[in-house]
This record gives structure tokens, sequence and C-alpha cells, in this order.
């Protein structure tokens, strides 16, 4: 939960404030989001996948994915953030995990695509809407961003709704996440163990 708050934090600095320097940090930020398309597959997939399948066909298969990106971004944030979420899922792979976490796991993964899908419509339809902030087209061409003319798409051209967007998400996936170590998280979706 700790991560998550933090990447929610640098999505809002980068938000409120963009500074001289930011352009590739802002690049970044905005292939994180269109990354986080195929992470958030990749959470439900390894949940309920067989631990073999999971480790040999689906860690490598997003692994291409992540190099991918990372090939495309200006740092090494995509690939670092790909090999913790990895690392995190792990757990399910190389240990027997209590069938109420794993259910648990599930259900987190599930509302993190929910909320994933429906921000994305919200934030791309309503683009008009999502305040600038510090993030002006002065601004925006003060700090040279894009730094590729050639670059397309929503979350390039209005940088300001990538942004938000990802702070957005990345505070709904905190909260879910501080809901889900409450004891009967998802009580009407998993059958806790009767006393």
């Amino acid at each position: 939960m700790l991560m998550t708050i933090l990447i929610a934090f640098q999505f809002y600095s980068i938000w409120r404030n963009p500074m001289m320097g930011d352009a590739p940090k802002i690049s970044t930020m905005a292939l994180l989001i269109a990354f986080e398309f195929i992470m958030v597959h990749s959470g439900v997939f390894m949940s309920v996948m067989p631990k073999k399948l999971s480790l040999y066909v689906l860690i490598p298969f997003y692994g291409l994915f992540a190099l991918a990106f990372n090939a495309v971004a200006e740092d090494y944030t995509v690939l670092i953030l790909y090999l913790l979420v990895v690392f995190n899922r792990m757990r399910f792979a190389f240990s027997d995990v209590p069938k109420i976490l794993k259910q648990r796991a599930i259900l987190q993964s599930v509302l993190a695509a929910l909320t994933y899908f429906v921000l994305i419509f919200l934030f791309v339809f309503g683009s008009e809407y999502v305040p600038k902030w510090g993030m002006t087209t002065d601004a925006m061409q003060s700090i040279h961003y894009p730094r590729d003319s050639n670059a397309a798409g929503v979350l390039i051209e209005k940088p300001h709704v990538a942004i938000a967007f990802g702070f957005t998400y990345y505070c709904i996936l905190a909260i879910i996440e501080a809901f889900s170590l409450r004891p009967k998280f998802g009580s009407p979706f998993i059958n806790y163990p009767r006393k």
C-alpha cells in the first residue's frame, strides 16, 4: 500500500507543479498508465492460474511487454515496477498460501481491473473537464513537452489527463489495498471458514 501511495504522490506533484527537466518523467508516467493496461490483466490471470503456468508462461509473457514498454521509456521505471509487482505476486507460485488470502488477492485484482476500465473511459471521454492545474499549454512548452513531435494520442497530447488518471487510479488502488487489510474484506464473495 505504501508503494501505491508513493506512486500516487508522484503523479500529484507533477500534475500540480511540473518543473524544468520533468518532460521525460511525464512521458514515462503516461507510458506507465498505458503499461498498467497490460499489468491489470496479469494480476487476475496470475492469481487464478496454476502455479507452474503462471511461473513459466505468464511471467515471461508479460515480461516481454515490460521490455517493450521499457525500450520506449526514458528510464527503467516501467521495468523496475514490473519486477516489483511480479516479485510480490510470486508468493503464490512459491508457497502454499491459504485459500482465503488467494481469494482476497483475486478480488483485489478484479477490483483493480474494474477501476482501471471505468476510469479510462471517464478520463478519455471527459478529458475536457480534467483540470490542468500546473500542466497548462504554456508550462508544457516551457519544459519542452513532448520531446517527440511525432507522438500522438490522448495520453501524450493531453498529459494532464494521463497524470490525473494516474493519480486517481493509484489513490483508489491504495483505498482498495487498505480495505483488503480488514478481516472481512470481500465477505460476500469469499467463503470464510465457519467458526
